[in-house]
């Protein structure tokens, strides 16, 4: 049965940087995924109800090279799919991609997961778009900065700082860094990997505070973790 259209382009987009379901045969045994590029596509159309069979457009029979490659409709073909009632559907965007388009905000909600306490909630939750983030804690005896990951950093700041009260003598939590990534599993990874290269500063009350770290310092490994991250994608 014909389900839908697409019109591609010869544009080469990263597949791990789309939202998409994967499982373990996705991967091969170096733990690679197995199809890492795509084409990205300008526009999609799902065809309407009731289906209609490929046999109607078309008597050849298509081997393996459509399923591993592109095989050209001849021109009959082609008209006699393009007449068929469709209608157009939205496209997968990266959540940097759908962040420089509609702001971090919408990126964020677009990608958030619906209220959920069943294990298929857990897993889109871990899939949703996230932050890293490290706060600077102003007000601390030493300079300290917070380390961490959540879906909205300005909720989570906001958070500490209603139990801190900066305005009545407390610490105070400033973001000074943050990174979206398309998935909470990624914001998670990038935060273990600052806390790991900065194991000796970490605070022995809350394992996620530095202590006394060069603002310098933790801004060049942020920097060297976010290129290193995109060279290994690539």
């Amino acid at each position: 049965m014909m389900l839908g259209l697409m019109e591609p382009t010869t544009t080469i987009v990263s597949s791990l940087d789309y939202d998409l379901a994967r499982g373990p045969r996705d991967y091969d045994e170096t733990g690679s995924y197995r199809w890492p590029y795509g084409l990205e596509l300008r526009k999609a159309w799902r065809f309407r109800e009731p289906r209609t069979p490929f046999a109607a457009i078309s008597s050849r029979r298509f081997s393996m090279d459509s399923a591993q490659g592109i095989v050209p409709l001849l021109p009959e073909e082609a008209e006699a799919a393009l007449r068929l009632p469709r209608e157009p559907i939205a496209l997968l965007r990266p959540a940097r991609t759908e962040a420089r388009i509609s702001g971090i905000e919408v990126a964020r909600r677009r990608g958030a997961p619906p209220p959920s306490t069943t294990r298929t909630g857990v897993m889109h939750m871990r899939r949703a778009p996230a932050f890293t983030y490290a706060m600077r804690i102003e007000g601390a005896a030493t300079p300290c900065c917070k380390i961490g990951w959540s879906f909205d950093w300005r909720t989570r700041e906001r958070q500490f700082n209603q139990a801190a009260m900066p305005e009545v003598g407390g610490l105070r939590y400033r973001t000074v860094l943050h990174e979206l990534w398309d998935s909470a599993a990624e914001a998670f990874r990038m935060e273990q990997a600052l806390l790991r290269k900065f194991d000796a500063r970490r605070h022995p009350q809350n394992r996620e505070i530095l202590s006394s770290t060069d603002a310098e310092a933790l801004q060049r490994a942020w920097i060297d973790y976010i290129m290193e991250a995109r060279r290994h994608r690539r």
